[in-house]
């Protein structure tokens, strides 16, 4: 993730246009100063405030493959230790400063989509969404 584009090109459009809603979509496999940094940014929307007329980082979207950081590593295949910590850490992180925080997950066969979906909640989510699977 380059967050100093992301962030560049938000204030960039924020600066032609009011009320454009950016959605940030994100495997969560980042370092762990993400969170914080996008808060602090001042361009991510947070808590109950009617933001719709600012162009901001309305949504940010985390890829939650499963609920077992066992299952995480096999599906996944991360580079770094600790992925699915940091994954869950993020969503967490983002939800108690505010941000609006939707969870994916991807309806595999082998995935438990309840238990998954119960993860995403408990750690703050706003919303859990079930992709379908293709092969």
């Amino acid at each position: 993730l380059r967050l100093d584009v992301l962030l560049d090109a938000v204030r960039l459009v924020a600066e032609a246009q009011n009320g454009v809603p950016f959605r940030l979509v994100t495997t969560g496999l980042v370092p762990s100063d993400v969170g914080d940094k996008l808060v602090a940014s001042g361009l991510v929307a947070l808590g109950g405030a009617d933001n719709r007329r600012e162009t901001m980082i309305q949504t940010i979207s985390v890829a939650l493959p499963c609920h077992t950081e066992a299952l995480f590593n096999e599906l996944v295949q991360p580079r770094t230790t600790h992925g699915f910590s940091k994954v869950c850490g993020l969503i967490s992180n983002l939800s108690e400063a505010g941000a609006t925080v939707e969870c994916t997950c991807v309806a595999r066969p082998d995935i438990d989509i309840a238990a998954t979906r119960k993860l995403a909640l408990a750690l703050g989510a706003a919303s859990f969404r079930e992709r379908s699977f293709h092969i």
